[in-house]
């Protein structure tokens, strides 16, 4: 993953869109995404309901180790979407749509770039600090799972681009990229649950984040000009 975080923080670094340069996507559109209550309120949703899930993550857990419930190709599908970066990809091509559709493709691709690596960041920042055993007993990065967080940003970010038509979709194959990690017995389902809130709330901040950006600096609402008719008497 770390040629992964260097990828997408270059990604984000080195692209500026036509409304804002680098610095002023840093200045407003940040700030912004930061005060999008929103996505706090799917954080801490996703966190309630994960604590909440916790007491049925050994029946879960119990419960789907006794045998394979997604045909073998699905499974390996799923698991390769995140493990060899085809969610990435498949957003790529989400951000090459929105830059042909709007002309602007620095804007489609920055918010990729952010889009994944706010993700990617508060992923692995919550699985380092928090050091959870995965149910098999591989390592301890079990919570929140990395390939439910990237599937859900995915799917979020076809959603924010192109409405529910792409994102109820996205959305079905990211549930089915998720259950997949219960089913290989990788994730608790409180972790699966955590990172389909992440994969949620930081794609959908952002995109919220820079909207209400541009709309603060004056660049979609047009200056308002009031024209007043006046009629004065004239002298003979």
């Amino acid at each position: 993953m770390k040629k992964l975080f260097i990828i997408l923080l270059a990604c984000l670094t080195a692209v500026s869109a036509g409304q804002f340069s680098g610095k002023d996507y840093i200045r407003y559109a940040l700030p912004e995404a930061a005060g999008t209550w929103e996505g706090y309120v799917v954080l801490g949703t996703g966190a309630a309901l994960s604590g909440l899930a916790v007491f049925a993550d050994k029946p879960v857990q119990e419960f789907m180790i006794k045998k394979t419930y997604l045909p073998h190709w699905l499974s390996a599908v799923t698991d390769s979407y995140v493990d060899h970066y085809w969610a990435f990809g498949v957003s790529a091509l989400g951000a090459l749509g929105k830059g042909r559709q709007t002309g602007d493709y620095g804007e489609a691709f920055r918010y990729w770039a952010a889009g994944n690596f706010g993700t990617v960041a508060l992923t692995y920042a919550l699985k380092y600090g928090v050091g959870r055993l995965r149910p098999d007993g591989q390592n301890r990065k079990s919570f929140p799972s990395g390939h439910a967080s990237v599937a859900f940003a995915t799917a979020t970010m076809y959603q924010m681009w192109y409405g529910w038509k792409a994102g109820a979709p996205a959305y079905a194959f990211a549930m089915i990229t998720a259950f997949q990690r219960l089913d290989d017995n990788q994730h608790w389902l409180s972790d699966v649950i955590m990172g389909a809130a992440i994969g949620i709330a930081v794609p959908y901040m952002l995109y919220k984040g820079e909207e209400k950006a541009k709309t603060d600096q004056g660049l979609i609402i047009p200056p308002l000009s009031i024209s007043i008719p006046i009629n004065l008497p004239v002298r003979q």
